[in-house]
């Protein structure tokens, strides 16, 4: 039949499974035809020995009527074809031949890139592993630099209290002002009382929204509080006098002691009043 096919076959032939391994090993080949009942092999057998020994070949088994059903086993397993004895012709055996490669071709890509592929997810499972090995580690870290800050703010929040304490029994009053915004970020207890004596001006939201003046009697703008020159151009002021004019219409003069505190590179962030009597008289 292999003759009088359309395309020319160089065929080896034997009539035992052992031989034909012997030769397989030693020849290479395109194409495996087998007969599932050899004189030292019978039926499924045959061909789960065969396909062991040569994975890589395609295999078209030659059945007869009363092994097709074996056959057809044989392919589900991973035979290429089954051909029925009598029932073929150089023709029909040649294009089974010709498809079996293909077909083997084709399954060798697909097993090649199943196996890339399962290796690319292994090495992705163990990226993601290491990956989230990692995050835990910083998750755990971060956890820790966590308690540590709250347990670093319990702590400060008990020096604030502490710091209040002492500055609230000073003599002195204490203000201490945000540079930009000019808004008071601390205050002690004797300056509330002092301030709270003084007649503030109206619509005004300044630092030091009360009624000053200097020593010459002229009003003290906003911008020459001790305080304000501190902030804004940096001077260190002590033992100030000004003037102020309190609710009930007297005046008093206080003394007042300014200086701006900096940052590390030099900058002015906050400015710091003292606030004080002044043994001056009206």
């Amino acid at each position: 039949m292999l003759r009088d096919a359309p395309a020319p076959f160089q065929l080896k032939q034997v009539n035992k499974l052992k031989k034909g391994f012997e030769i397989l090993f030693n020849q290479d080949f395109d194409v495996l035809l087998l007969d599932l009942n050899l004189p030292d092999s019978w039926g499924f057998d045959t061909f789960i020995r065969t396909y062991d020994q040569a994975p890589d070949i395609p295999i078209v088994i030659l059945s007869g009527f009363d092994d097709e059903e074996i056959a057809v086993k044989a392919v589900r397993e991973g035979a290429q074809d089954y051909m029925i004895k009598g029932e073929i012709d150089g023709k029909l055996l040649s294009r089974s031949i010709y498809y079996a490669i293909e077909r083997k071709e084709i399954e060798k890509e697909l097993m090649k890139t199943h196996n890339d592929l399962r290796k690319l997810i292994e090495w992705h499972e163990e990226e993601l592993k290491e990956t989230e090995e990692k995050l835990n580690n910083e998750i755990n870290a971060h956890k820790k630099t966590e308690n540590n800050l709250i347990e670093v703010i319990k702590n400060l929040e008990i020096e604030k209290i502490k710091f209040k304490v002492l500055i609230d029994q000073l003599p002195h009053g204490i203000l201490i002002v945000d540079a930009v915004s000019g808004s008071h970020l601390l205050k002690n207890k004797r300056f509330k009382e002092i301030s709270d004596s003084f007649l503030k001006e109206k619509d005004i939201e300044e630092i030091f929204p009360f009624k000053g003046f200097n020593q010459d009697g002229t009003a003290l703008k906003s911008e020459d509080w001790p305080l304000m020159r501190s902030i804004v151009m940096g001077e260190e002021i002590e033992d100030e006098k000004i003037t102020i004019l309190k609710k009930d219409g007297s005046k008093t003069i206080i003394s007042n002691s300014s200086k701006p505190i900096r940052d590390n590179d030099g900058q002015i962030i906050m400015g710091m009043s003292i606030l004080s009597d002044s043994d001056d008289k009206i």
